[in-house]
């Protein structure tokens, strides 16, 4: 599933993002801001999206995954997968939110929604933090 999905919305992500995608790491983020110091930059600004994998919305995800993905069959398995459910305490719950924790393609749902997040450079869940650069 993550090797179909990742490409699809890895081309709208900004090249600022680092997060859980392809090819990019935390060692990838801090030369960018290595280079942005020697460019005079002197500012950083830090995002956190609070409960990031328990706070997404299964319908507003799968509206969000809608919009790019057409193959039915794709989209039945990623709502099955979002349906599966959380054993606690001996009881299956079926949360409306969340995603399955560890699940290989929690990190991509989480760069894909809410959309205008992450990787799209809006944050709508998180809070924002900007400190000098030293």
């Amino acid at each position: 599933m993550k090797i179909v999905l990742e490409p699809v919305f890895e081309a709208d992500m900004l090249p600022c993002s680092f997060g859980f995608r392809p090819k990019r790491s935390a060692h990838d983020a801090l030369q960018v801001l290595i280079d942005e110091h020697q460019r005079g930059r002197r500012w950083v600004v830090e995002t956190d999206i609070a409960e990031c994998f328990s706070a997404i919305a299964h319908e507003k995800f799968m509206h969000a995954v809608e919009g790019r993905v057409c193959d039915q069959s794709v989209l039945k398995l990623l709502r099955q997968i979002l349906r599966a459910g959380v054993m606690e305490d001996g009881q299956v719950r079926r949360p409306v939110t969340g995603t399955p924790q560890g699940g290989v393609i929690s990190p991509l749902m989480c760069n894909v929604y809410p959309p205008g997040s992450t990787g799209h450079g809006t944050n709508t869940m998180g809070a924002w933090s900007a400190m000098p650069m030293t």
